[in-house]
């Protein structure tokens, strides 16, 4: 996952930090303020505060994650996992004069270690959700979105991940199961969220200012994790992926109380093999998806507008046939204002991960074989996090994980002290 700095923005308000999301990780790059935001650098002598105004905005940004496994695995040790991330976004109508286009480059590295494998802790879902997929330096975004129609329409195609539009979500939690568009943590064998890319194009349609409806299709290509840099892939596909998604952005108590609902279902074209049949090869895999947020209340008169309780509940499942884990399933709450700071914030959330049951039969058929097969589980997990910021570039959050293991039946529950950190240069 890569977005995790678009947390430290919430502190603006949600509607801000919906859009700084959308600044930072997905959409326009323009599409969040009017000034540039501060960085660690600061002004370069007013250079990037006029570069953004001519329609140029630069964006480097560093996410670093500790994990120390206090119980659990094989021993105990601390692994550090990062990202850096360099962006480019322009806004057409300042650079050209064309009304309503945004281009969109990003170049992602990631580097460190994983604690998971390291210390075999038995577990589905990384404790560091920045970890993964090699390290190695990727093209993430090469992209061009255009509005039509008053901007009710919007059209975006090129080299895109999946989870930056189609159920995205933020990272202000350390492990993967709360982090990134969900159905990518289960079937990440050809849902690719950050910062994979592929080839994709998306249309959006408003069908009024608190609703939506979207189409998109991705390149289902297995190449596009393989661990060297490359421009694009051009051969290699094994299908299609078709998300199909329905929004609705609603807004209680005088625009005060904001929410955001999404439903989704997609299907890929591929084949793939059943996970309990030998030999037999299914045709499509597919899922739905259910996403919510809600802030519920809201202080009077806070400097920060998004000050208060606020609420968040998941749900993805996938097909039996072909999918090794099934069904995803996370609930949390979160509260921005705390001890006297406008945008500090505190965030607890329960997960779960399913096994699927034809996968854990398959698996226990193998293991009466072979002694030393794997037999997985449900995973269950819960994570505290405190999150400070520091300042307006640098935010560190320190959380707790608790988690008992899926990946296998026999691994004890394990303890996980974690600190992340986001930096904007």
């Amino acid at each position: 996952m890569a977005c995790e700095e678009a947390g430290a923005m919430r502190g603006r308000g949600w509607a801000a930090w919906v859009m700084a999301w959308a600044l930072l990780c997905a959409g326009p790059a323009f599409a969040a303020e009017t000034k540039m935001p501060p960085g660690l650098t600061g002004g370069w002598g007013g250079a990037r505060g006029l570069l953004y105004e001519l329609g140029v905005a630069l964006q480097v940004r560093y996410v670093t994650e500790l994990a120390f496994n206090a119980r659990g695995g094989k021993g105990h040790a601390l692994r550090q996992a990062g990202q850096l991330n360099v962006g480019l976004g322009l806004d057409m109508e300042k650079l050209v004069g064309l009304k309503g286009g945004t281009f969109q480059f990003s170049f992602t590295h990631r580097n460190g270690n994983n604690l998971n494998a390291d210390m075999e802790l038995g577990n589905l879902q990384l404790v560091q959700e920045v970890y993964g997929r090699g390290n190695v330096g990727r093209l993430t975004q090469l992209w061009y979105d255009q509005l039509f129609f008053d901007g009710r329409v919007h059209l975006k195609l090129g080299r895109v991940t999946v989870g930056e539009d189609t159920a995205d979500f933020p990272c202000d939690f350390q492990n993967l199961s709360f982090c990134g568009a969900q159905p990518g943590n289960i079937v990440g064998n050809y849902w690719f969220n950050w910062p994979v890319s592929q080839w994709g194009t998306r249309l959006r349609v408003d069908l009024k200012k608190v609703a939506y409806v979207q189409l998109a299709a991705y390149e289902v290509n297995p190449r596009n994790l393989e661990e060297a840099f490359y421009l694009g892939r051009f051969n290699g596909a094994t299908g299609v992926m078709l998300p199909l998604e329905l929004g609705w952005n609603p807004k209680f108590r005088g625009d005060r109380l904001e929410g955001l609902y999404k439903v989704g279902v997609w299907y890929d074209t591929s084949n793939a093999p059943d996970v309990l049949l030998d030999g037999v090869e299914r045709e499509g895999r597919y899922g739905l998806y259910f996403v919510a947020r809600q802030q519920l209340t809201h202080v009077a008169g806070a400097e920060n507008t998004a000050q208060g309780l606020n609420v968040f509940a998941r749900l993805t499942y996938a097909d039996r046939d072909t999918s090794t884990q099934d069904g995803q399933y996370t609930l949390g709450l979160g509260y921005t204002g705390v001890f006297g700071r406008a945008d500090d914030d505190v965030g607890f959330a329960l997960g779960a991960t399913h096994s699927n049951g034809r996968y854990v039969t398959a698996q226990r058929l193998e293991q009466a074989q072979d002694p030393s097969t794997v037999v997985p589980r449900t995973e269950y997990l819960g994570e505290l996090y405190y999150s400070l910021h520091a300042t307006p570039w640098l935010v560190l959050r320190p959380n707790f994980q608790y988690i008992r293991p899926g990946g296998d039946e026999a691994a004890r529950n394990i303890i996980v002290l974690g600190l992340k950190g986001a930096l904007t240069l």
